[in-house]
């Protein structure tokens, strides 16, 4: 096994600013929505989600990802991606419920989902979603 190169490892940082935007964003959205104002937490977790995924699409598109997307377009994209988020969405949704159902609070499910899902999408998104095509 080869040592990734220096783009690629710039690639990889790029590509967890865009997932630590997605956390932020979301995670913010969350604490108001469901800390702060009461929401159930699967309304507070769904419109969290839908922010921090706009967020998290613009850094992959336009700064991690942008040299294999160019000329592609967002349409093209979006045939790879929803595919994927439809079947994340029920498993990050699964661990944050699964970890409140044992007793662990939602916060903590997010950090925990977000653990997973920095190494599954970076997979996901490098060789099929933002590859080039």
């Amino acid at each position: 096994m080869r040592r990734p190169s220096k783009a690629t490892w710039l690639q990889f940082l790029y590509y967890n600013l865009g997932g630590t935007a997605f956390f932020v964003v979301g995670y913010a959205v969350f604490a108001l929505l469901y800390g702060l104002l009461h929401f159930d937490w699967v309304v507070a977790k769904v419109v969290s989600d839908g922010l921090g995924w706009l967020s998290n699409y613009g850094v992959q598109r336009y700064l991690a990802f942008h040299r294999s997307t160019r000329g592609q377009s967002h349409l093209a994209l979006m045939k790879r991606l929803i595919p994927l988020s439809l079947f994340d969405i029920p498993l990050d949704y699964a661990i944050v419920g699964g970890l409140k159902w044992l007793g662990i609070s939602p916060f903590i499910g997010l950090v925990v989902s977000s653990a997973f899902f920095t190494i599954w999408k970076w997979i996901w998104y490098k060789y099929w979603v933002f590859a080039k095509h």
